[in-house]
């Protein structure tokens, strides 16, 4: 068993089997290549935590012409508002492949990725979350990988922020991206802005144990 701690939230994950093993226990649907936008190869479908409730403490929207991000004016973005109150105390979202597919079904490949490049602002500045991809390993379907941010503090301006695939297994990629925040590290909820989430290219395709 394995956890992964979001701020104050501890999320365990099973860890059953090689990397190998979850690969070829369901073999990925497609292949794609480096590189390409998320959102338009997988969906933001996977509301967890408080956000399982949805529209009651988590919300997310396409938005236009609030808050423009240089050289991407008048382009849609995503914005993100987490209110306290729900149960958990944390909540996220999961970009999934095909939509709200949390290991019933197989995922896709990714060849000759190096990295995901993305762009975050908050609101005011100072809220905290992280950011990840991978780490589905519960059900007969898993993802092959997980990286992550670990915690960022947003600033209220936009930033471009990466997560290194260099040497990750991609061979099965049901959860693209996501991002977590908890209660504890934004105690009077937070609103963010997401932009521009791409798998870029190249790199080897020489998979390392993660």
């Amino acid at each position: 068993m394995k956890t992964w701690q979001f701020g104050g939230a501890t999320l365990a994950i099973c860890l059953a089997g090689l990397l190998d093993a979850r690969a070829q226990s369901c073999p990925a649907s497609a292949t794609l290549s480096a590189p390409f936008e998320v959102s338009t190869l997988y969906t933001a479908s996977g509301y967890m935590g408080d956000g399982r409730v949805k529209n009651k403490f988590v919300r997310m929207k396409p938005v236009s012409g609030e808050k423009p991000r240089a050289g991407a004016e008048g382009s849609v973005h995503y914005k993100v508002t987490y209110q306290p109150g729900g149960p958990d105390g944390w909540a996220g979202v999961l970009w999934q492949f095909p939509p709200d597919n949390w290991g019933d079904k197989p995922g896709q490949a990714v060849r000759s990725a190096s990295k995901i490049t993305f762009w975050a602002a908050g609101e005011k500045g100072g809220e905290i979350v992280e950011f990840k991809a991978g780490g589905n390993f519960d059900r007969k379907c898993k993802d092959s990988f997980v990286a992550g941010t670990g915690n960022v503090a947003l600033t209220k301006e936009w930033k471009q922020y990466e997560i290194d695939l260099q040497g990750r297994d991609l061979s099965s990629v049901l959860d693209a991206f996501g991002w977590v925040a908890t209660v504890n590290a934004n105690p009077d909820g937070l609103a963010f802005y997401l932009d521009s989430i791409r798998y870029e290219g190249s790199r080897s395709n020489t998979p390392r144990s993660k």
